[in-house]
């Protein structure tokens, strides 16, 4: 029995040993239990307010996730609790979905390559993307901008007072793009009134209309400037030949006036000799030598008209015009016995006559008839009445027919154009 009672003693002893033991080991794994917990609890609080970056990111995990309810004397409480920071968690993360996915298409929109979605979300990739992603923001900002300032000076020329920023805003850029408008298209409208009063002024001084809505459109300019130049050069020495003519005239006047103070002298002398024609005309009669016209023409006798001769000198076919070789100081010369009588008789505006070719052989040719337009000194200017231009030839005979001259005595006399 004593041994017994020592046996159970010490089997006593070495229960109660143990149970110090084990108590003791418990207790330590509870410590460091509890010291788990309260770690996941502070991670958790710290993961919260991360999450909610102090009421910035909208979230709510530090309000769902208060420190008392994730202590370990409150562990019944966690079912409810934690499946609120998945909630929060998810809200951050569809976030940045969404952003990712905003950032890819804004991206695509502004033509910026290598930025994709996925990467975005990467937390080993999303730094290269975020750079790639606003160098191509900037790039177009820059590109935006440099357009805006070209359009801003572009106006500026126009007249328009357009800056950069009005056109970067979106609420002012529609109105100032509108005010450049305006004046650009004034400045086209004015261009074109421009083209066409310059081509107006350039077909009445008689020169080619420039080409101005060209690229070569200064030397277009350059073109008709010189031409214009020469035209005046031409119309000043007109001017010049017509005020000489004028003195010429005004000088002729005055001899005209000289001579007539002996026109009384000269028409006793013509009627004296006209005595001693006649008396020379009776002689030379009797023997039938000679025959003399019946009288000694003048420049106002309708006889001289049988015999004015003159011949085709230019014809222009363009127009329709031809000139004679006959003008205001024609004369013929009227064989008159032994003496041969010239006789001046100016050609004047409005006669007509006939075109013939040879004339004088045995084959004459009809051409047509012309009226005389203007009478220079040598020269006349005459439009085609009948017959056809090509049919004219230079050195074709005009002249007056009995029907000419028929008209021309009948018709009112026309001042010769200068």
């Amino acid at each position: 029995m004593v041994i017994l009672n020592r046996v159970m003693n010490i089997l006593i002893l070495l229960a109660a040993i143990a149970a110090v033991v084990f108590s003791y080991l418990l207790f330590s794994k509870r410590e460091k239990l509890v010291n788990g917990w309260a770690q996941m609890a502070s991670a958790i609080t710290t993961a919260a307010k991360t999450l909610d970056d102090g009421g910035a990111s909208g979230t709510t995990a530090v309000k769902d996730l208060p420190d008392a309810k994730l202590k370990h004397t409150n562990s019944d409480e966690l079912g409810q609790v934690l499946p609120k920071l998945k909630d929060n968690i998810s809200k951050v993360i569809t976030q940045r979905n969404d952003l990712s996915k905003s950032m890819q298409d804004a991206a695509a929109k502004l033509s910026i390559a290598g930025v994709d979605s996925k990467n975005i979300k990467s937390v080993t990739a999303y730094k290269d993307q975020e750079r790639i992603f606003l160098k191509g923001v900037q790039d177009f900002r820059n590109g935006r901008d440099t357009v805006s300032r070209e359009y801003a000076n572009t106006f500026s020329k126009f007249g328009v007072s357009v800056s950069a920023n009005d056109l970067n805003d979106p609420k002012r850029s529609r109105e100032a793009i509108d005010r450049g408008n305006v004046q650009i298209q004034d400045a086209l409208d004015r261009r074109n009134t421009y083209a066409s009063s310059l081509g107006q002024l350039a077909r009445a001084a008689g020169v080619a209309a420039p080409n101005v809505n060209g690229p070569a459109y200064r030397a277009e300019l350059n073109k008709t400037v010189a031409a214009v130049k020469k035209k005046t050069a031409e119309f000043n020495k007109t001017k010049s030949l017509l005020a000489a003519e004028q003195r010429k005239t005004k000088q002729l006047t005055a001899q005209l006036e000289k001579q007539t103070k002996t026109l009384k002298s000269v028409s006793e002398l013509k009627d004296a000799r006209e005595r001693e024609i006649n008396r020379l005309n009776n002689i030379l009669s009797k023997d039938g030598t000679l025959k003399i016209p019946e009288k000694l023409l003048t420049s106002k006798d309708p006889e001289c008209y049988k015999y004015v001769k003159g011949i085709i000198e230019y014809i222009d076919k363009d127009y329709g015009f031809v000139t004679i070789n006959i003008g205001k100081n024609y004369s013929f010369i009227q064989e008159y016995g032994t003496k041969q009588n010239r006789v001046l008789f100016p050609l004047q505006a409005g006669k007509i006559m006939t075109v013939v070719r040879n004339p004088d052989s045995d084959n004459p040719v009809f051409i047509g008839k012309i009226i005389v337009t203007k009478v220079d000194d040598s020269s006349s200017v005459c439009n085609l009445l009948t017959g056809k231009s090509e049919n004219i030839q230079e050195g074709d005979v005009v002249f007056f027919t009995d029907e000419d001259i028929e008209k021309a005595l009948s018709a009112k006399p026309k001042t010769a154009k200068k």
